[in-house]
């Protein structure tokens, strides 16, 4: 029986037909219209294994997180040659399923992918809805999760690699970093730093920004989106305060409760008003041996690091912190070798070591202290002035006043001074209701600390006491010292019997 041949097309036919192509087309245009700005495209030619997108809102950074997955499970790739052939196993990791992932990951996954690599030309026969993953017809495919999920549900097999969209806790990047070892693969992260200064800066941006070229960052200012209007632009954030702008338009990482030594603490170097010093000891240590004094503060610790500050002192009350040591799980016996050894290669003795006052703690497995082991292996610590407040008031003087210094040489100082921030309450609810708090947030802080009783073991000025016992006490003018002052209420109790100095 022969076949009926089917009717031919009329006009409207076909003019409907061309319609329904092209609204698909500019709904699901593919690779082939993807125009990248320049900043996404020296992301996407970065052969990096490790890659920071950092943006304002509308700046292009989940643009270039689906379309680099989307050349990934495809293997067409337009500016690399070095990608895995497909099949490729790809994650993308959102905030939640409902926000993150529904409504802008997969989105625009659907909107890059040709639909020449669905199964059947079909996203219903390509994506399990149950297992929400997208797997095309050469093989590769695309798992799509959530930061709500436990982190035991990121394990399993190898990927090749990882799309983070927007910040991801550290426990699920780090359980997902593991399911890349196998393959060698690479990861990406886009994001809008909105929540506060928080791993991300610490493990990832701070190395960059000192050096570390094996990571690539990108950080762009939403107006540097060509398809963006300033209009709209400058519309929409009217009414923002000036650090959450900071952070929705430029993707600066900011701090919404403040830095502790923010206004009094200047980055810039010490011949142009800052705080920064060169490496003296690079440069003439030995005017700093024979000419200043010189003493150590420390803070210790074992799973959290351990800090030893280097600091030396003139007759103005002027302070450099020169060098450090910054060590995590070390016993007290490892710390104190580093220590002497260091003290033997500076060339220096110090005139006494001072520190946090918990190592007098006694151990009630052992019957001692940390504080006795270190005298055991040679280097006695006088136990520090833990007063918080007073402390920082004190360290935020000496920098506004330009009597305390960091060295360049002291990189883990350096960060944590810029990453020293005020902390926040735990609802939101109770923040807005309350002062914010005057507290520092107890995270990363160990040279702080260190410094802190560094700086507290030294002389005091008349600004930096008491008003009512300063008048008591008879104190001297501004800019004098008072060392009687200082050893009663700033220095430990019987410190000088604790180092045998004579004062």
């Amino acid at each position: 029986m022969p076949t009926r041949k089917p009717d031919p097309l009329s006009l409207d036919d076909v003019l409907l037909l061309t319609e329904q192509s092209l609204r698909q087309a500019s709904i699901s245009p593919g690779l082939s219209a993807y125009k990248p700005h320049a900043l996404q495209e020296k992301l996407h030619k970065s052969l990096s294994k490790e890659k920071l997108f950092i943006g304002g809102n509308r700046s292009g950074k989940t643009v270039f997180g689906a379309v680099e997955a989307v050349m990934w499970l495809t293997g067409l790739h337009s500016f690399r040659k070095d990608i895995p052939l497909p099949p490729v196993r790809g994650r993308a990791v959102g905030v939640d399923i409902e926000e993150g992932i529904k409504k802008i990951s997969f989105p625009e996954i659907r909107r890059w992918l040709p639909s020449s690599f669905l199964k059947n030309g079909s996203w219903e026969d390509s994506y399990d809805k149950l297992a929400r993953t997208l797997t095309l017809t050469n093989g590769s495919f695309l798992e799509f999760m959530s930061y709500e999920q436990d982190v035991d549900k990121f394990a399993g097999t190898s990927r090749h690699f990882t799309w983070f969209d927007e910040e991801p806790p550290e426990d699920i990047f780090n359980e997902c970093l593991m399911r890349l070892m196998d393959t060698d693969g690479s990861y990406w992260i886009t994001m809008t730093p909105l929540v506060e200064l928080t791993w991300v800066k610490d493990k990832i941006y701070d190395p960059w920004k000192e050096g570390d070229r094996t990571i690539e960052v990108v950080e762009i200012d939403t107006i540097e989106n060509p398809h963006i209007s300033l209009e709209a632009l400058e519309r929409t954030t009217r009414g923002l305060s000036p650090e959450e702008k900071e952070a929705r338009r430029a993707g600066k990482f900011i701090t919404h409760t403040g830095l502790v030594y923010g206004s009094s603490f200047k980055a810039n170097p010490a011949d142009e008003g800052g705080n920064v010093v060169e490496d003296i000891i690079e440069d003439d240590f030995d005017l700093y041996r024979r000419g200043w004094g010189h003493f150590v503060c420390m803070d210790h610790g074992f799973a959290n690091p351990t800090a030893f500050l280097f600091c030396c002192f003139d007759n103005d009350g002027r302070i450099i912190v020169y060098d450090e040591i910054y060590v995590t799980q070390n016993i007290v016996r490892e710390n104190a070798q580093l220590y002497r050894h260091r003290i033997h290669d500076l060339k220096v003795m110090p005139q006494y070591v001072v520190g946090d006052p918990s190592i007098q703690n006694t151990s009630a497995i052992t019957r001692t202290s940390i504080q006795t082991e270190y005298v055991e292996h040679g280097v006695p610590i006088a136990l520090g002035n833990n007063d918080v407040r007073g402390g920082i008031a004190r360290v935020q003087n000496r920098f506004s006043k330009r009597l305390l210094f960091i060295s360049r040489r002291c990189q883990h100082t350096l960060r944590e001074i810029n990453n020293y921030r005020w902390d926040r309450y735990a609802s939101t609810k109770i923040e807005v209701r309350r002062n914010k708090k005057e507290t520092p947030l107890k995270r990363n802080d160990h040279c702080m600390d260190a410094l802190r009783y560094g700086v507290m073991s030294r002389p005091a000025y008349q600004d930096e006491v008491d008003e009512t016992l300063g008048n008591v006490l008879n104190l001297p003018e501004a800019g004098e010292k008072n060392l009687d002052y200082e050893l009663m209420f700033s220095t430990p109790k019987n410190f000088d019997d604790q180092l045998g100095i004579e004062w």
